[in-house]
């Protein structure tokens, strides 16, 4: 509990000097159009009607490049046409498992975590090379049906997947209605795509459903397009509901899709004890705020950091006479990121002497808690740490890395403990009632910054029987600010995928110390052994 009590206090204390400093004028509030996150819909989804049969799709249907048009055409029509991606919808299907869900498990219980979360879907992407040279037709029959077949088999184990969120917000109902499942094919090669690739180009390779404004009540849970590059790779792209997918569980289901996929005699059978340690609430009195989400058109860049800035980075916190330890890349990247952000922000809107600008790091809580939750654990078992920094004072590396450090140590075995079972739901309450104080204090969620990290999960490790990934890439599943970590394919570098709004982006991308550790928006090909 002494995170909590520390967050919550460090929250009014924000709150009294905001009293004290504000003047009655609003004009530093940011006010943003209706749209929720700035691009048009990419779609409406189908649902398959059809009773359960043992084939492991019960719906299919063929489509010609003509009926795919419109998919392109409603994207964004504010992108320019010369960076639209040539993409045909070839067919639509709905994946079920390969056996029925038995009766006693048809009901699936959220989380607490799960409960409170943002109803958002996470888009997520893995380019996979044609290393074997197989022609394109072959891809797009031998081993799209292989990819098919060992999603059927999996969704047995992760039968979850294949139901359908309920309107109470509490439970899934595992009807085995199956997973949203289309493919494509893309008039260029991987190489061509991989060589100049930006997050607007990389969103239209998603499924058109479930797409990242949907809500997921009554909706699929999953959604997944296999994009057939004219080389014979594939990026296989996933849209996961975030009701019951964190990180971690992306990881754990890919993997287990893999291994089946390369015919691997291991099975990963995923772990539902969430529910159990930490049973949902129908009462619960707050939310996280809406005000975090974009409610406007948003900038995204990558920016990677190699192994030698990193070393560079590192090296600051170890000069430090305060600093304990080396601090981890995660720690490193997220200070440079958060002193850059903080800055810019700084440019757009002004600071006073306690107007805060916060990190909100989120963490996963599987191996902090004491006994350790199963490695194979589902659901979103993480929570966000609290880091303040003051942009009208001065702000160093060293400092901001050893305040991400304390407060990530915050969320330990102790404080997990204090959020288990019913007796967690007062828990549960004061940091949600902690999280809207902060909202309401940094102008409005404008000054508060999320970051996920996927570093040291392996995602360049899964095979599905053609070659490792060559590129993974995460987007943005509708926040305003947001940093997404990723590891590069070698080196051990990290990539860092960030999204501002526009006019932070447009002076942080700009910032020379950023920039004196990071390459911004390079061809994911550079980091190709």
């Amino acid at each position: 509990m002494m995170w909590l009590f520390s967050a919550h206090k460090a929250t009014l204390r924000v709150l009294n000097s905001q009293r004290r400093h504000i003047n009655g004028s609003c004009s530093w509030r940011v006010f943003f159009s209706s749209n929720p996150i700035g691009w048009s819909n990419l779609g409406r989804h189908m649902r398959a009607s059809s009773a359960y049969s043992s084939h492991y799709y019960s719906t299919s249907t063929i489509l010609n490049a003509t009926a795919s048009s419109d998919r392109l055409g409603n994207i964004n029509k504010i992108k320019n046409d010369a960076k639209k991606v040539d993409l045909a919808i070839i067919s639509r299907e709905t994946i079920k498992p390969s056996s029925p869900t038995p009766d006693h498990l048809r009901t699936f219980n959220l989380s607490i975590i799960d409960q409170y979360m943002y109803d958002v879907y996470t888009p997520l992407i893995l380019f996979l090379p044609n290393t074997h040279k197989t022609s394109v037709e072959d891809v797009a029959t031998k081993r799209s049906k292989h990819l098919k077949e060992s999603l059927s088999k999996i969704l047995t184990k992760f039968y979850p997947l294949a139901g359908k969120v309920k309107d109470n917000n509490l439970q899934i109902e595992c009807n085995d209605e199956g997973i949203y499942y289309t493919e494509a094919r893309v008039a260029q090669t991987l190489e061509d795509f991989l060589g100049c690739p930006d997050d607007e180009r990389v969103r239209e390779l998603m499924p058109d459903s479930p797409c990242t404004e949907e809500s997921s009540i009554g909706n699929y849970v999953v959604g997944i397009q296999v994009n057939i590059f004219e080389c014979g790779g594939i990026g296989l792209s996933t849209s996961v509901s975030h009701k019951i997918f964190d990180g971690h569980t992306f990881f754990v289901f890919m993997k287990a899709w893999a291994m089946a996929a390369n015919g691997s005699p291991e099975i990963i059978s995923p772990s539902f004890v969430a529910s159990k340690i930490f049973p949902n609430n129908p009462r619960l009195e707050y939310t996280v705020p809406s005000k975090l989400l974009a409610t406007k058109t948003f900038s995204t860049k990558r920016f990677v950091f190699d192994s030698v800035a990193l070393t560079s980075l590192k090296s600051q916190a170890a000069a430090s006479a305060s600093s304990a330890r080396m601090p981890t890349r995660m720690e490193a990247t997220t200070a440079v990121i958060w002193k850059a952000a903080a800055k810019a922000a700084s440019k757009v809107r002004s600071f006073g002497p306690q107007t805060p600008h916060v990190m909100l790091p989120m963490v996963n809580l599987r191996k902090r808690a004491s006994p350790p939750l199963p490695n194979e654990s589902i659901g979103n078992l993480v929570d966000a740490a609290y880091a303040f920094c003051f942009p009208s004072g001065h702000l160093d590396l060293p400092t901001l890395m050893g305040e991400l450090r304390e407060s990530i140590a915050k969320l330990n075995s102790d404080y997990i403990e204090s959020m288990k079972g019913e007796k967690g739901h007062e828990t549960f309450s004061e940091i949600l009632r902690s999280v809207n104080q902060l909202t309401d204090v940094t102008r409005e969620g404008g000054d508060c910054i999320f970051t996920s990290s996927l570093l040291n999960n392996h995602m360049y490790e899964l095979d599905f029987g053609w070659g490792k990934p060559i590129w993974f890439y995460s987007m943005n599943a509708g926040m305003a600010r947001f940093v997404a970590l990723n590891d590069t394919l070698k080196g051990g570098g990290v990539e860092a995928i960030v999204t501002l709004t526009p006019d932070e982006m447009e002076i942080f991308e700009r910032d020379s110390e950023l920039l004196s550790y990071a390459i911004v928006n390079p061809s994911p090909l550079r980091l190709v052994p």
